[in-house]
């Protein structure tokens, strides 16, 4: 396919060829002129995207080739139209202008714009720049800016949800635990099921004794009553201004619940209250929630899924850690112990525990020292060779 080549047309060449307007030196055309007049016959595009003819104003064409391929100062003064239209010259912007900051609300303290220094010779015209930088301090920079804890926010810093240090213990589990579901009933019974998605304070250690001694009365119906100062409890969740005493606030807020106290706890409590449904979507949310707070354990979907009472709920939160050996196992279980034939060992049966069942250690331990031969290992001695020669081995 034939290619067409648009060259742009220079307004120098209307004066240097011999078909300018200006009289020639020459009457024969120069080969610039032939070349416009070949443009000027195979001009292939439409009259309105023609370029218009713009007039010679070169000077004559007896001036040198220097002089006519000197930078102009204007800008404009060679600027070619296109499509008829002139557009206009827009200078260099400043880089020292200062520039509008955008009205956008952040917490960070970003750095500053970058501005150029200005020349030394405006400034000073005796100066002499140094040809090393030695003895030549640094100033500014933004290298390490967000390393400084000044620059940012202290509302930005992390702070966790749930406990750093997992409880374990199971009394306070199933202690805690309660909490969480008289919590949550208290909330929904005073500010409605729309207050169980908030956020609660984690509380001291008089908000999680007067939320333990709530007594809960759960209906045959499986409707649960709250009789306590149900009103301090949710309360207690709600935020506080923050204590003058730092110190004495964080020893509030990281207060554990003895075993002991706890045990006693739970011998006082009625276990109708395991019974309690957890059907409803928004309580569950809020009792696993406030668990995982109190806690530190995360119940994973698909187990919170089967659990539909609070029963359930603790069956998977307050469990055994699991068993590192089989044996281990099997003497938790106890379905094994019972038979009489069976007998669970904690490590492997070895060739030596073998003959001390039947009593013919002490015999072989008496042969072996007679013959000056070790009793446990080779004791120096090299396997023997003819298992070596029978394999072809050297």
């Amino acid at each position: 396919m034939r290619r067409i080549i648009h060259l742009r047309r220079s307004s120098r060449l209307l004066g240097d060829c011999s078909c300018s307007t200006r009289p020639s030196v020459s009457s024969a055309p120069t080969s610039r002129c032939l070349v416009q007049h070949q443009h000027q016959h195979r001009d292939f595009s439409s009259p309105a995207s023609r370029r218009p003819q713009v007039p010679a104003q070169t000077p004559n064409i007896s001036r040198s080739y220097a002089q006519l391929h000197l930078k102009p100062k204007n800008p404009l003064a060679n600027y070619e139209p296109r499509n008829g239209q002139v557009e206009e010259y827009l200078p260099e912007e400043d880089p020292d202008a200062d520039l509008v900051d955008a009205d956008i609300p952040t917490e960070i303290k970003p750095p500053g714009r970058l501005r150029s220094a200005p020349r030394p010779d405006d400034v000073e015209t005796d100066y002499t720049p140094a040809l090393t930088a030695e003895g030549l301090e640094e100033v500014g920079g933004v290298a390490d800016w967000w390393e400084d804890d000044n620059h940012w926010s202290p509302s930005l810093e992390y702070v966790g949800f749930g406990r750093r240090d997992k409880i374990t213990d199971h009394a306070v589990l199933e202690a805690l635990t309660r909490r969480a579901v008289v919590e949550a009933l208290a909330v929904r019974e005073v500010e409605g099921e729309a207050a169980l998605g908030g956020t609660w304070q984690e509380g001291g250690r008089e908000a999680l004794l007067r939320a333990l001694e709530v007594n809960l009365v759960v209906g045959e119906d499986g409707f649960v009553a709250l009789d306590g100062k149900v009103t301090s409890i949710v309360e207690d969740l709600k935020s506080r201004p923050e204590a003058a005493d730092s110190e004495q606030q964080q020893g509030q807020e990281d207060f554990v619940l003895p075993a002991q106290q706890a045990t006693e706890f739970r011998k006082s409590w009625d276990k109708s209250w395991k019974t309690i449904s957890l059907e409803d979507p928004r309580l569950k949310f809020a009792v696993n929630k406030r668990v995982q707070q109190l806690t530190g354990h995360i119940i994973p979907d698909h187990k919170l899924l089967t659990a539909n009472t609070v029963a359930a709920y603790l069956s998977i939160l307050v469990k055994p850690p699991p068993a590192k050996k089989l044996a281990e196992v099997i003497a938790q279980k106890r379905e094994l112990l019972s038979l009489p034939n069976v007998t669970v060992y904690p490590r492997r049966v070895t060739p030596i525990d073998k003959e001390k069942m039947v009593g013919r250690w002490k015999v072989i331990v008496n042969e072996l020292d007679k013959r000056d031969l070790p009793i446990v290992g080779t004791g120096g001695y090299s396997k023997e060779p003819e298992r070596k020669w029978a394999m072809g081995k050297a």
